[in-house]
């Protein structure tokens, strides 16, 4: 593991990067996709899995941040703090994103966000 993110993970977009947020989509090398935002609990940044509905949900505006994080389909994120990568159970631990109480709307100050 490197300490920008997860080594096995390439970028595939910026999702959103103002002076609120950075959000970024990964996806490995079996087009798995992943996303990567900053959270406040435990401090880092976190890359969980996603799905391209739960995805497409988030950016139509229909589910916050957080909840995107919440139905991840994998029981395990990574989280990032300097140059230490630490696994984390979503089963047994609270992880509080900052501004996961944001849909992408609020996130990008009502400016539309392109979508490829």
């Amino acid at each position: 593991m490197s300490d920008d993110k997860p080594s096995e993970l390439k970028p595939v977009r910026i999702l959103i990067s103002n002076s609120i947020i950075h959000l970024e989509l990964y996806e490995n090398s079996e087009s798995n996709l992943f996303v990567s935002s900053v959270c406040n609990k435990p401090g880092g940044t976190v890359y969980y899995a996603t799905t391209p509905s739960l995805l497409c949900l988030f950016l139509e505006n229909k589910i916050k941040l957080q909840t995107l994080l919440e139905r991840c389909p994998s029981f395990f994120v990574e989280i990032v703090c300097g140059n230490k990568t630490t696994l984390y159970s979503l089963k047994d631990s609270k992880i509080e994103l900052k501004c996961g109480d944001k849909t992408i709307k609020q996130l990008t100050d009502n400016d539309p966000i392109e979508i490829w």
